[in-house]
């Protein structure tokens, strides 16, 4: 499994971004309905669930940058020392 995911990580950042983008647009849709259900209806939706939500979205894509920029140096890296000067990697 860890060479898989060393192979394919460029995807699975990319998986796990959409992931969360759907994820944050739940949390916004949830959030939406709730804040008017509150106001037309006069139903008891914790709004504070949802900046809990979205503090967890914002620490999962903090994560991902990381492993994004993990990925990108280790790109440039290996283009920068293992391949001849003027040479694509």
């Amino acid at each position: 499994m860890a060479d898989w995911s060393k192979r394919h990580l460029e995807k699975l950042i990319i998986l796990i971004g959409v992931l969360i983008l759907f994820f944050i647009l739940f949390v916004l849709l949830s959030w939406g309905v709730g804040y008017y259900a509150n106001g037309f209806y006069g139903l008891k939706f914790d709004l504070g669930s949802i900046w809990q939500g979205l503090g967890a979205c914002v620490a999962a894509i903090s994560g991902l940058l990381t492993l994004a920029g993990v990925d990108l140096a280790k790109h440039y890296i290996n283009s920068k020392f293992n391949s001849p000067g003027g040479e694509n990697p």
